[in-house]
């Protein structure tokens, strides 16, 4: 930890935060940063002290006493903030030059209200090269984050557990701010304003002692009192609510001195860079890092980067004479059982021949916007593959060009000239006409339509078979 500047009575409160003992059940508690510590005196706090001298004069008559006052300001002591979460985590991307959000909460640890800017920054990539675009920060620039300390004023409540019901309040006394800051700056406050050393209604904070974080808390209510009087300033007030689920009650032993800080939520953007392979997984690290007065403290989150990699092969059958052809395949079209070639097959005037094209993604992310097209050959006219595809041994009708199917959907599904569906999930097609030179086009993927391809997930295959009759 970090040595700083403290009074005697501070470190008398750091013995007496070891002695308390403090409870919490289903809350958040995270560990602060190792330079992190409870700072003391709130920032702005007004101490006041003021000497009253009583007399009489020489005939023995009570005088007005005479006052004599020296008010000391407590500075704001900078601190390095907490980097309490980054969601989601893991993030994913998928194809280069693909973003992720990070929504990064930023707690602060000062004792007072202060700017804390938000950096990011790229560590280790594993089967990826980042460019020096990336991460990109989407220009979160700075926050400007609140923070106080429970009053010594607060007699019922220290040492004593605490339990604020799902939806419920409490109100601690802070010290006063001497109505300096506002929501936003360390000047311009007024007193009277609702803002107690940048925490007003609506903002998010965690009660914080020197070692974890307890809530997260809305604050609901902000009363700023003037500096008093007397011996010592007059406090002021901050109503906490716990907007936690039913599962998550909140429970703690406060004491005095325990600081209640802000946290705000900034979103960044990171893109991804170029896979170098892409049947590979790919991740890297980037680093959020705060900073407050040349304090500073991080937080990390790894990227988990996919690709996709799309491969087509074709091959051929001939339904009329069965022929054998080299490099063979069976796909689980119309049943499984029919073995097509990429080479050796052959045939004659009248046979039907039926081709089909098998789409592979091997990558290891989606790929997106599947659109194949194929013309129909020379000395060819394309045939149907009628309902009763398996016993169109002839070529049938003309008018359904094809019948597709992709891994994970068990049914034929056939793809219709008129761009009629065949299923939303699996293929739509069309054809120019059935000579010659005609084109096909097949729309292919989870999510496509009548004009535009769809998805094919990591892994996943599609299949599409159409039939020629040879001239």
């Amino acid at each position: 930890m970090k040595s700083r500047n403290r009074s005697t009575s501070s470190g008398a409160l750091r013995t007496l935060f070891a002695a308390l003992a403090v409870t919490a059940f289903g809350l958040t508690t995270l560990s602060a940063p190792a330079n992190a510590a409870v700072q003391g005196s709130a920032g702005n706090t007004i101490i006041r002290n003021t000497v009253s001298v009583s007399y009489s004069d020489a005939g023995g008559t009570a005088q007005t006493a005479v006052t004599a006052k020296v008010d000391i300001t407590v500075t704001t002591v900078n601190a390095a903030p907490t980097i309490k979460a980054v969601t989601p985590s893991p993030g994913s991307t998928g194809a280069t030059g693909a973003t992720q959000v990070y929504a990064v909460e930023i707690v602060t640890n000062s004792n007072g209200p202060g700017s804390i800017s938000l950096t990011a920054s790229d560590g280790s990539a594993t089967n990826i090269t980042l460019s020096a675009t990336t991460p990109a920060v989407a220009a979160p620039g700075s926050v400007f984050l609140g923070s106080s300390i429970i009053d010594p004023n607060n007699a019922g409540f220290l040492g004593v557990a605490q339990n604020v019901a799902v939806g419920g309040t409490i109100t601690f006394n802070i010290p006063n701010d001497g109505g300096v800051p506002t929501d936003s700056a360390t000047t311009g406050g007024a007193t009277g304003n609702g803002i107690v050393n940048a925490l007003t209604t609506g903002d998010t904070v965690y009660l914080y002692d020197g070692t974890n974080y307890y809530g997260k808390f809305s604050v609901t209510t902000v009363t700023d009192n003037a500096v008093g009087t007397g011996g010592s300033a007059a406090f002021s007030t901050i109503t906490l609510q716990n907007p936690a689920s039913a599962t998550l009650p909140v429970a703690f032993t406060p004491a005095y001195g325990w600081m209640i800080v802000e946290a705000k939520t900034l979103n960044v953007t990171v893109t991804q860079g170029v896979i170098t392979t892409p049947t590979n997984p790919a991740t890297w690290t980037t680093t959020f890092t705060g900073t407050m007065g040349g304090q500073t403290g991080t937080g990390n989150v790894i990227t988990n980067a996919t690709s996709g990699l799309l491969s087509v092969a074709k091959y051929v059958r001939n339904v009329s004479t069965a022929v054998v052809g080299g490099t063979s395949i069976a796909p689980p079209i119309n049943g499984g059982g029919a073995t097509f070639y990429q080479t050796g097959v052959s045939g004659k005037p009248g046979d039907i021949m039926e081709y089909l094209y098998v789409i592979t993604n091997s990558g290891t992310g989606a790929v997106k916007a599947v659109v194949a097209t194929d013309a129909v050959p020379t000395y060819t006219t394309l045939r149907s593959s009628s309902a009763a595809y398996g016993a169109d041994a002839t070529g049938g009708a003309t008018g359904t060009i094809a019948i597709a199917r992709r891994t994970g959907n068990s049914t034929d599904q056939a793809i219709k000239a008129d761009n009629s569906a065949g299923n939303i999930a699996t293929a739509f097609g069309k054809s120019t006409g059935t000579t010659a030179g005609s084109i096909m086009t097949y729309y292919l993927g989870n999510g496509c339509s009548t004009t535009a391809g769809g998805d094919l997930t990591a892994g996943e295959i599609a299949y599409v078979v159409y039939r020629l009759k040879i001239d």
